[in-house]
């Protein structure tokens, strides 16, 4: 069985393309770091930890989604990296989840109705 994605509002959608915003800011001055000789792996190490720990944050907001691998590779890619991916990618992961049945997504929490019924009368 499948893990349920968690449910979008607009709490979380607003918070994923918060953390975008930032993470797609923080890209220009590693950026320029990583061009200079000195700065080059410094720059590639913070690039790197930054789209980790931002992968993880959208997976934990948004759900799993694949456009999240190719996003990460994205941005090791020289001057690609300075593109808004990470934005783009949670419009379009949010854009594709709106679009899915409602029964693909689940609350965050599950009420489970323990009372039985009474018996029906003779």
């Amino acid at each position: 069985m499948g893990k349920v994605k968690p449910t979008l509002t607009k709490n979380r959608i607003r918070l994923a393309y918060a953390v975008a915003v930032v993470a797609d800011v923080l890209e220009l001055p590693i950026t320029a770091v990583e061009n200079t000789v000195i700065g080059m792996l410094p720059g590639e190490l913070a690039d790197g930890v930054v789209d980790i720990v931002v992968m993880g944050i959208m997976t934990r907001l948004l759900g799993f989604h694949w456009l999240f691998l190719p996003s990460f590779v994205l941005e090791a890619i020289p001057e690609i990296d300075v593109l808004p991916t990470w934005v783009g990618c949670v419009a379009y992961v949010v854009w594709q989840r709106k679009k899915e049945p409602a029964a693909a997504t689940a609350p965050s929490h599950v009420e489970v109705q323990t009372s039985v019924p009474p018996p029906l009368p003779r």
